[in-house]
């Protein structure tokens, strides 16, 4: 008997594979239901109420169940919680699980594994063959100390959920991930004012280019690395330009190198001094 942490996409999929090939197991999640993070109400999200999907669905659903034709292509959050709602019924998941239940302790005896898990109040100590973790990477938020005095709100990003936060307030956005140019184009309608702080320089892609998912076009022909590089490359900068056209500094590594921005609207509400 093996024990699975997590019911979200990678627990899932850990589940639905241990299934597959007849292997017993029991799965835990803190949450009353599966989606992990993209289920808005589980107390460890960091979801907010315009997140979508960055990646295109036909690129990020399972192969063995693919997402439904009405769905977008770019889902809503909740679409997503849907989708792994129906996953997880779909392959007889749901009777594994053991849902508001926290895993306390994982300790090795022998060749096995003691799993304390608390639920109601009550713990419970069981012994496995194996722990398969997938309880995730983004639970706790990573806040830098910053020197000086700030009297005003600060807020990590993991603590956003709905653009009414911002009404009529002055808004410094700190970062250029993904996460945070969503929250600053949310924030452009709302917030008295919007700036970025921004490190380093990131490549942003569209999401779409010529009515397709960006990340669906160019799959048919597998260049080499370095070459996919400079033709992406070429081809972002004739759509949307350079960064610098922007006012945002230019990256000092090849696309690719590290993870682009995903938005097509963050570089138009600069553009229009937003």
């Amino acid at each position: 008997m093996y024990a699975v942490i997590g019911a979200g996409p990678m627990g899932l999929a850990t589940a639905r594979n241990l299934k597959k090939y007849g292997i017993p197991f029991v799965g835990f999640d803190l949450n009353t239901d599966v989606g992990g993070l993209w289920d808005i109400d589980n107390p460890h999200s960091t979801m907010y109420e315009s997140a979508h999907l960055i990646s295109s669905k036909t690129m990020t659903e399972f192969k063995e169940f693919p997402m439904a034709d009405d769905v977008a292509t770019y889902p809503h959050h909740r679409e997503m919680k849907r989708y792994f709602q129906q996953y997880a019924a779909h392959f007889g998941l749901y009777e594994h699980y053991e849902f508001s239940t926290r895993v306390v302790q994982v300790l090795r005896d022998g060749d096995e594994w003691l799993v304390t898990t608390e639920a109601k109040g009550e713990e419970q100590c069981r012994r496995f063959t194996g722990v398969l973790i997938a309880n995730g990477t983004l639970h706790t938020p990573n806040l830098p100390n910053l020197p000086g005095r700030f009297d005003g709100e600060l807020m990590h990003s993991s603590e956003y959920r709905h653009p009414s936060c911002f009404d009529g307030k002055r808004v410094l956005v700190v970062g250029c991930g993904n996460s945070a140019c969503d929250i600053a184009v949310d924030a452009v309608h709302r917030a008295a004012s919007v700036d970025m702080s921004v490190r380093r320089g990131y490549y942003f892609l569209p999401k779409f280019i010529g009515g397709k998912a960006t990340d669906s076009i160019g799959g048919k022909i597998k260049l080499p690395r370095a070459l996919k590089q400079r033709v992406d490359d070429r081809l972002i900068r004739m759509i949307i330009g350079k960064p610098s056209d922007y006012g945002l500094p230019d990256p000092d590594y090849r696309l690719y190198e590290s993870h682009p921005v995903v938005n097509s609207l963050v570089l138009h509400h600069i553009g229009h001094g937003d």
